[in-house]
Formats: structure tokens, C-alpha cells, sequence
């Protein structure tokens, strides 16, 4: 099946099952849960899945879940395709004024990826019902802690997500875009994301005697203003990079100098070669500054995600299945996705075979916030143009 013939079949699917993903997406924005916390949403996916008629394997000690559609017949003749969707809330209290708003204090899905999940599980549903007519498996990844460090991508995979998968796909819902429209491109297109903690280590004392002490304070705020020049004056100019120390601790009282400060922040690159090479530049500026002080520096480094790098060929496919769908009149464009320094696990998939991530416009028809933002909203037709494409992808020939 392919072409006209494709997209009117899968928007004819997309639109028998729109009124259970709206409904989903309901459940589960009312019912938050952050990552590898994801208890009921798991259980919510794997009966659901299970339903439907997919066998389902959950990975180890951990939240989320895989379901495997295969079709009738299929002896290994061609390898299948991915699909995946985020489960985790964040830690924001909402304050959307949605009727269905969260009902967690201090939790709820503010990025989207309740809907992810809803459309995701509305596609299973309507390709069981296809399973003859698919050209080879799809694996459904539900996945768990998008949002942390570490992240839930690759419990997925070592839990098999990606075991016999050509390709991999994911959507994520943009609220700052118009409804209908997707944006997408070819190689880097979301940052590298890592964390770094750091303390200054120094003699602490009284306020009035700094001639006594070794100021933490005062190497600190050297730390921060050296950890510019990483960016400025260490790193080539057309590569883009981002150093930001986020947070900066100094406890005890006003007149007291202390023995030791804390900082930590976020590096973030569009490039393997500066993904490898920032932690170690990073550590031997603060170290640098921290010891000119006369103070040490005690370091820590945690990956968070890779840099996201689309395929050329996945890509394509997906412009020219949207390409399809608007001559059918239910999408608008594509568009090209400037890259961007927010970062996105789906990386990881993307290190082990070819895909594609895009982000589909789903902007609310009132003004509402944009991603992790106590007001975030969207338009929920756009669920039915996810669950469309997500078909499209699954029943094409690729």
C-alpha cells in the first residue's frame, strides 16, 4: 500500500480511534507520574497493549514497556520498524485551567508527552486490526524518564526495544507551532545535554577576617566567570555550544565565610567531537580558577543524552508521507527545523540504527505556555494527525 491509497486508509484509522487517544491523553494528564515512577501509566500501556492483541515484555526493575505487532506469516524476511513514546511528567504544578488538569500537587505533563503516549497507544490499537496487512513487524516502545538524567532510553534498549528494527521514529507534540504543521531535518538537530556538579573546597571563617580564610565564595565566582571563556575562547565559533552553571550553594550565615561552595549546570553541544571534549575542558577551567583562589575543586560529570542526529533516507520518507497528507488535506507543511540546544534521549536510539524525530505543530487555539511551562496546552486534534502519520509509517512499504 502506498501513497493516496496509504493516507486516505490511515487517516480513515487515525479517525475511528481519535476519540479513545483524546480520551487517553485525559487519563493520563490527570494522573502524573515522573520518570521511572511511571507505575500506573505502565500498567495502563501493557493492558491496553495486551488488548489489542500485542505481545508485550517490560523491562527489568523498570517502568515502561515494548509491544511487538508481527504479521501473519512473517519469517524473518525483512527487518521491522520502531515506533516510540515518552511516558514521565515533570515536577511543575500546572496552571493551565484545563478541566481535565492535573490531579498530582506539584506534578504534571507539561511537555507533551501524555499525548505522545495516547497517540502511540491508539496507533497499536488500530494496526492490530491491520495486522495482515502490514509489511513487516512494529515494535512499540513505551518509555520511561525522558526527562532525567540518567535517562529511560537506554533501559529500552537494553531490554531489546530495538532488536530486529531497521528503523526508528518519534513525534513530539510543539505548542509553539501551528496545528497541522511539521518540523523536521536531516543530521544534528537537538543538543548533547550533560550535567556537571562541582564544590569549591576552602577554609571557612569569619566574615571580618578574610585574611584568615580561603574563600570559596570569592573562587567560586571566579569558577563561573572561567567557565565563559570555554565557550568564548576555547571553542570554535561556528560550532555551537552552551556552558551554564544553573545553581550555586553557599550555606551558613551572612557574616560567615564557608568552608565550601557548591555548584552544578548544564553543558550542551551539537557535535560528537565537543560532546567528548567538553568534560574534561570544563573540569580544568574550574579547576584552574578554583586553585588561583588557593581553593580546591572537587569535579562530577554525568552524561545525560547524545546528540540527536537524524538520517537522511528516514527523513525524506517522513516529509513525503506529510507531503501526502496535506494533498489529502489533512496536514499543512513541512518545515525545516533549526537546531536546537534543548536535548532529547531519542538520541540513543538514533546512535544504534537510522530514524527520524519531528516535532508536529500542535499549537492550542488560546494562547497557552510552551513546554514545561506551568500553563503548557495544545490542540488535541493534532492527536489524530500523530496517530495518521505513525500509521502511515507502520503500513507503508518504507
Amino acid at each position: 500500500m502506498s501513497g493516496a491509497a496509504l493516507v486516505r486508509r490511515a487517516l480513515a484509522l487515525a479517525g475511528s480511534v481519535e476519540r479513545e487517544a483524546v480520551r487517553l491523553r485525559r487519563d493520563l494528564h490527570r494522573h502524573p507520574e515522573l520518570g521511572f515512577e511511571e507505575l500506573r501509566t505502565t500498567e495502563l500501556a501493557v493492558d491496553w497493549l495486551r488488548r489489542s492483541g500485542l505481545e508485550v515484555v517490560r523491562p527489568e526493575g523498570a517502568t515502561g514497556a515494548i509491544g511487538r505487532l508481527v504479521p501473519p506469516g512473517w519469517a524473518g524476511r525483512r527487518p521491522g520498524i520502531a515506533l516510540r513514546a515518552d511516558l514521565d511528567a515533570l515536577p511543575i504544578a500546572e496552571a493551565s485551567g484545563l478541566e481535565f488538569s492535573s490531579e498530582v500537587p506539584g506534578k504534571a505533563h507539561l511537555c507533551g508527552h501524555d499525548a505522545h503516549t495516547a497517540m502511540l497507544l491508539a496507533a497499536a490499537r488500530a494496526l492490530a486490526a491491520e495486522r495482515r496487512r502490514l509489511p513487516r513487524p512494529v515494535t512499540f516502545i513505551f518509555q520511561p524518564a525522558e526527562e532525567c538524567i540518567p535517562n529511560g532510553a537506554p533501559v529500552m534498549i537494553r531490554a531489546g526495544a530495538l532488536r530486529g528494527v531497521a528503523e526508528v521514529y518519534g513525534l513530539h507534540v510543539a505548542p509553539d507551532r501551528p496545528l497541522g504543521v511539521l518540523a523536521l531535518r536531516p543530521g544534528p538537530m537537538m543538543a548533547s545535554m550533560d550535567r556537571f556538579e562541582m564544590t569549591v573546597v576552602g577554609r571557612g571563617g569569619h566574615g571580618a577576617m578574610p585574611h584568615t580564610t580561603r574563600d570559596p565564595v570569592v573562587a567560586a565566582a571566579a569558577v563561573v566567570m572561567a567557565l565563559q571563556t570555554v565557550v568564548s575562547r576555547q571553542n570554535d565559533p561556528l560550532e555551537p555550544a552552551v556552558v551554564s552553571v544553573c545553581t550555586l550553594h553557599a550555606p551558613g550565615a551572612f557574616n560567615v565565610i564557608p568552608a565550601a561552595v557548591r555548584l552544578s549546570g548544564t553543558a550542551r553541544s551539537l557535535s560528537r567531537e565537543l560532546y567528548t571534549a567538553l568534560p574534561e575542558r570544563i573540569r580544568r577551567t574550574a579547576a584552574g580558577a578554583a586553585r588561583a583562589c588557593g581553593c580546591g575543586l572537587r569535579f562530577g560529570y554525568s552524561r545525560g543524552t547524545p546528540v540527536l542526529v537524524n538520517s537522511a533516507g528516514p527523513v525524506e520518507r517522513v516529509r513525503g508521507l506529510w507531503r501526502d497528507l496535506a494533498a489529502a488535506g489533512a496536514a499543512r507543511e513541512t518545515v525545516e527545523n533549526r537546531p536546537t540546544m534543548g536535548g532529547e534521549d531519542f538520541a540513543y536510539y538514533l546512535d544504534r540504527v537510522p530514524g527520524c524525530f519531528a516535532f508536529l505543530g500542535a499549537a492550542p487555539r488560546r494562547p497557552g505556555g510552551s513546554y514545561h511551562n506551568p500553563a503548557f496546552a495544545i490542540d488535541e486534534r493534532a492527536l489524530k494527525l500523530g496517530v495518521a502519520l505513525h500509521l502511515c509509517l507502520a503500513l507503508g512499504a518504507g
